[in-house]
């Protein structure tokens, strides 16, 4: 999907690709998040591999615009939700999925999982799918620690359940996002079922 030199080390790939793209706020947001997710495989005894590598992955559609994303989406037939025609760049998630596939050769479906729901998650989430999801929240791409920080991270002393719905009640009730996906509010209904209050 994105011609470039690839050299089969996904994080020097990764590094590589996003440094030629002049993507170095992505590059440090990337590696944060990995990172994170590192430290949440650690607390919950996942593969710290599948972990960081998901990390590195999740934002490697940076490369391309919204428009791009909107362009493939539709030239392959992709389910588009109304958040998604609303606002393009929630693809991201699922392109990034695509790049990583398609340009990285990653077949891990572990992976392929968590990098195309990282910014909604889903309904029946993977342990793997909650840990990047909560990864790329505390490792977030602005500046100072998020507003939902410390709700997050108490939450993750408990489940990754918790720590994910933590997430979601707090911009659903901080009127935080614009237009939820899909995906997004099943998500939350099923961890709302499944955390005890």
């Amino acid at each position: 999907m994105i011609e470039f030199s690839y050299i089969g080390d996904i994080k020097a790939d990764v590094h590589s690709l996003l440094t030629a793209k002049n993507k170095e706020k992505t590059v440090h947001h990337v590696k944060a998040v990995a990172e994170m997710n590192i430290k949440i495989a650690a607390q919950y005894s996942l593969d710290a591999h599948i972990c960081e590598i998901s990390g590195y992955l999740h934002d490697i559609s940076a490369v391309i615009s919204p428009a791009e994303m909107m362009e493939y989406a539709l030239k392959n037939n992709l389910y588009i939700d109304a958040a998604e025609k609303a606002y393009p760049f929630l693809l991201h998630q699922r392109i990034s999925a695509v790049i990583a596939q398609e340009d990285f050769g990653v077949t891990d479906e572990r992976i392929l999982s968590a990098v195309g729901h990282h910014t909604t998650l889903k309904a029946n989430p993977s342990e793997y799918d909650m840990a990047l999801f909560v990864a790329d929240k505390l490792a977030w791409d602005q500046k100072g620690d998020p507003p939902f920080y410390i709700a997050v991270n108490n939450a993750l002393n408990h489940s990754l359940e918790a720590a994910s719905l933590a997430y979601m009640d707090y911009i659903t009730e901080n009127n935080m996002i614009k237009h939820p996906h899909k995906w997004f509010i099943e998500g939350a209904d099923y961890l709302r079922a499944k955390v005890q209050p």
